[in-house]
């Protein structure tokens, strides 16, 4: 794919070429982790604690955790889960 004058061989040129295309694809992978693990997990965990707030048993544990070390416990779960299925 970066080799333009198809001659076997990477020059200068063509590794700066794969480089970008490389770091590109990364940055995107690495984009959308960060946005999952900053965003979308919290955002997540205070929805489904004020929905287990009335699950008998679950509810008064819940609810008696303090919503940042639950948005945090739900992170770490939503992450670890999403890391498993890469």
């Amino acid at each position: 794919d970066c080799d333009i004058n198809l001659d076997g061989e990477i020059d200068r040129e063509e590794f700066v070429k794969f480089v970008e295309l490389l770091t590109a694809d990364t940055f995107a992978v690495v984009s959308q982790g960060l946005i999952i693990s900053l965003i979308v997990a919290p955002t997540v965990a205070i929805a489904t604690k004020k929905a287990t707030e009335g699950v008998p048993g679950v509810g008064k544990v819940v609810q008696k955790l303090p919503t940042s070390v639950y948005a945090s416990l739900v992170t770490l779960a939503i992450v670890w889960a999403n890391s498993d299925t890469s």
